[in-house]
């Protein structure tokens, strides 16, 4: 598998979009950034040679649907258009995978780690499927954290937070963005995702990239919400410290 080759048609593909636009060039420096992360966590798993390449083809790839969904709606909300369906779309249904690999033979694993990257749940899939899943799903999330902590102003107040919202949170679940309704909420779902990653190692990498920090950092909290930020903050780095010793827990 040849990553220079995805690397060119990539760039050619990103060629059609205008990178002076900030959403553009946010999409496209996440697309790398979520790539090599990929290759970093690849690496820290011990996979073979061609195992990391795929990583970083799925971490520059998984992103690909935003750039029309943002060129069409100018917006990436997912209520317009699943941007992981849309990806899988143009990369296997319109089959412009070939574009970027030769090979066949990853193409179900590549499909399924794209498709359910940004999904609530993973359903059941092959062995291999459901580990670059799990990996994808766990690398965006923590180039997320750094790419709203430097893009979006964020807001917590306590007042603002939906019911069932704050009950997924407290549930130690991945809060489902349909009951976001709020930037309050929106800031809490972001905060939910240390329930959802999936290795030791991706834990290590989310602290040792400071991202999560960074967000917190950049996070306005309102008065009236001190205390309740503080106790989220705890349950949050209580579970980033969980998941690093989890290995020594079991």
């Amino acid at each position: 598998m040849d990553f220079e080759k995805c690397k060119e048609a990539f760039e050619q593909y990103i060629s059609n979009y205008d990178l002076k636009n900030e959403k553009i060039s946010l999409k496209y420096h996440h697309s790398y950034a979520v790539s090599d992360l990929m290759a970093e966590l690849a690496f820290r798993l011990n996979l073979s040679k061609e195992e990391i390449v795929l990583a970083k083809v799925i971490g520059l790839l998984h992103d690909i649907g935003r750039f029309e969904q943002l060129k069409i709606f100018e917006s990436f909300s997912d209520r317009n258009i699943d941007h992981a369906d849309e990806s899988c779309n143009y990369l296997f249904k319109e089959g412009h995978i070939r574009d970027f690999i030769e090979e066949e033979k990853y193409d179900s694993v590549i499909e399924k780690a794209i498709r359910y990257h940004n999904k609530l749940d993973i359903p059941k899939l092959k062995e291999k499927e459901q580990l670059f899943t799990k990996m994808i799903r766990d690398m965006d999330k923590v180039d997320i954290y750094k790419q709203f902590a430097v893009n979006y102003e964020m807001i917590f107040d306590a007042s603002e937070i939906s019911e069932n919202v704050l009950k997924q949170f407290q549930q130690s679940t991945l809060v489902d963005r349909k009951n976001i309704k709020s930037k309050s909420d929106d800031v809490l779902g972001m905060l939910s995702f240390v329930f959802d990653i999936n290795f030791e190692e991706s834990y290590d990498i989310l602290v040792s990239t400071d991202n999560f920090d960074l967000y917190l950092s950049t996070v306005e909290v309102m008065t009236n919400s001190e205390k309740l930020w503080r106790k989220i903050r705890e349950i949050c780095f209580d579970k980033i410290n969980r998941g690093i010793h989890k290995e020594e827990e079991e």
